[in-house]
């Protein structure tokens, strides 16, 4: 029994033995078979692939557009953002305690001529109602002279004098009947006087600010009690009803456009407003490569407000020949595929005349072309194709 179980165990260890040697002998055969022949077979492996490419290529089909060149309606669809075309910050000339007649808030409405705020003024009317009474005084020491020297106009300044009242504006100066009186009132120093206290009156109604239109407010910089200092701004104001859309446009797209032309704005689907183009701008956006165009708001029955965001539809008549193909037929900087007369392809460099919703306006494409209208993979220039829609 024993003797049999190691014949066994040795016969195991003689097939292992075997299969060894029989796997280094081939592999060393191959090995240097691989050696020798490397370039037979690597000539064989690149005849499978191109006959694989090939049998591949010739199974592509596409679909084509037939050029036609012709003058097309452009459509220029976009955004605009609500603007208002008067928005101004309102500044404190005089410097004291600010006192508001309205809630200094966001979003307070006032109406035009109503007081928006007013600065402390006591100092101010008293040091005027002081160079009024002086210049009173002044007055009364040349109103004797006036009756010798000049008796013809000692009347008139004599109403002058009475007119006069601390607590009112400084009445019209008379006029002067020669150059003598007016050489005597200037030597005593009259006329200066009498601007000084003008210049004063001017500058106390600057303690008052009255709202130049009917708005609201939309930036607060300051409160009630709070001191102000001369050309401190004090609030942001958005004037009533005069709003307009900034559209931003291709600089391409502008010979499109001119000055009054109709837009159409939409809040949403439902909601259409006219509009007009009021001014183009001069400059370009150097993030966008867009050219702002604003449109001024005709008449709206729907509430807008400002930094709101309408769409807008510009419809344009071209002034070139062009056709119009998708945009699903351009890949890699602006190129198309052009089917040749051998069903082949080639790449062609587009000229883009303008880019709408889902298609483009081609204007260097010859009538008769035959344009790949969608995108294909895994060809390239020279491949084979078949047209499905001859």
């Amino acid at each position: 029994m024993k003797v049999r179980q190691i014949l066994i165990i040795l016969l195991n260890f003689f097939l292992l033995g075997l299969i060894i040697l029989s796997f280094n002998i081939g592999r060393k055969g191959g090995v240097k078979y691989g050696v020798a022949n490397a370039e037979k077979i690597r000539a064989e492996n690149q005849k499978k692939i191109d006959t694989t490419n090939t049998n591949s290529e010739k199974s592509k089909y596409v679909s084509v557009v037939t050029v036609e060149n012709q003058l097309f309606s452009i459509t220029l669809n976009g955004y605009g953002k609500v603007i208002a075309s008067s928005s101004i910050n309102i500044s404190s000339e005089v410097q004291g305690i600010l006192t508001s007649n309205i809630v200094l808030k966001k979003g307070t409405h006032f109406k035009k001529g109503q007081i928006l705020f007013s600065i402390k003024n006591t100092d101010a009317k008293l040091a005027l109602k002081s160079k009024k009474s002086s210049f009173l005084t002044l007055l009364t020491s040349i109103l004797p002279d006036l009756t010798i020297d000049y008796p013809t106009s000692y009347n008139n300044w004599k109403i002058f004098y009475d007119k006069i009242d601390v607590d009112k504006p400084l009445p019209q100066l008379p006029e002067f009947k020669n150059s003598k009186e007016k050489s005597f009132i200037i030597s005593r120093n009259i006329l200066s006087q009498y601007y000084s206290i003008k210049s004063d009156e001017e500058r106390l109604n600057k303690y008052t600010v009255v709202a130049p239109f009917s708005g609201s407010i939309i930036q607060a910089f300051s409160d009630n009690g709070a001191i102000v200092s001369p050309g401190m701004a004090v609030i942001k104001v958005l004037r009533d009803g005069k709003l307009e859309i900034e559209i931003p446009v291709l600089s391409k797209n502008l010979p499109l456009l001119k000055k009054n032309q109709k837009i159409e704005l939409r809040a949403n689907k439902n909601q259409i407003i006219e509009g007009t183009i009021s001014r183009i701008g001069d400059y370009i956006n150097s993030e966008t490569q867009t050219v702002p165009v604003f449109v001024k708001i005709n008449d709206s029955k729907i509430a807008l407000y400002n930094g709101m965001y309408l769409e807008s539809t510009i419809r344009c008549e071209s002034n070139e020949m062009a056709m119009i193909i998708p945009r699903t037929a351009i890949f890699s900087d602006e190129k198309v595929y052009v089917v040749d007369k051998d069903n082949k392809l080639i790449e062609t460099k587009i000229e883009i005349s303008t880019y709408q919703d889902k298609t483009v306006l081609v204007t260097n494409l010859k009538n008769g072309t035959k344009v790949v209208s969608e995108a294909v993979i895994n060809v390239k220039e020279g491949s084979e194709v078949v047209i499905l829609n001859k």
